[in-house]
């Protein structure tokens, strides 16, 4: 055999050692970098702490402890860790997730398993006299009545005794 056909076997083989390992991979998709966000460039953003309730609101809070002690209080929980739409259609529960996924109740008061809701409270206070105000409360309302679960408003001016609290609230959870 010349030279020459060897040394093309050769480079033929050298070749395909090369270029099999690249063939046989999955094709790997280019993805773009991501658009910057504006501030992602900042090493610290402007956030600060801040108190997860009000005054009153911890008054209220140490009042529901008092009153309710065999069963967890959360504070400040979104309707949607505590709802969700009975779709089996990804659209509607999309749909129906953003009428809730920003809003919040005061205080869910839950059974001792740690999973079972048992009431949600909301301290009302002045700012819920306006018509904006309002309306979302009565979406709120809605929507936890669909789902099975009483809402119970208090007004803060009006604050009740632990006493009063434990009856009141008793009463839902017992007859809801």
């Amino acid at each position: 055999m010349s030279f020459g056909v060897i040394f093309l076997i050769l480079a033929v083989g050298f070749l395909g050692l090369i270029t099999l390992p690249k063939l046989l991979s999955k094709p790997q998709s280019i993805e773009p970098d991501p658009k910057p966000v504006r501030g992602d460039e900042l090493a610290i953003w402007p956030f600060a702490p801040m108190p997860i309730m009000t005054d009153t609101e911890v008054i209220f809070f140490n009042k529901l402890k008092n009153a309710l002690p065999e069963y967890h209080i959360f504070v400040q929980v979104q309707l949607s860790r505590i709802i969700e739409a009975n779709s089996n259609e990804t659209s509607e529960r999309s749909f129906w997730f953003n009428r809730i996924c920003r809003q919040s109740v005061d205080y869910v008061i839950v059974d001792i398993d740690a999973q079972t809701t048992l009431v949600a409270i909301e301290l009302d206070d002045w700012t819920h006299s306006s018509k904006a105000r309002q309306k979302a409360d009565d979406k709120k309302d809605k929507a936890l009545a669909s789902a099975g679960i009483a809402i119970v408003r208090f007004h803060a001016e009006r604050m009740p005794s632990a006493d009063m609290l434990r009856y009141e609230l008793m009463q839902v959870i017992e007859s809801y």
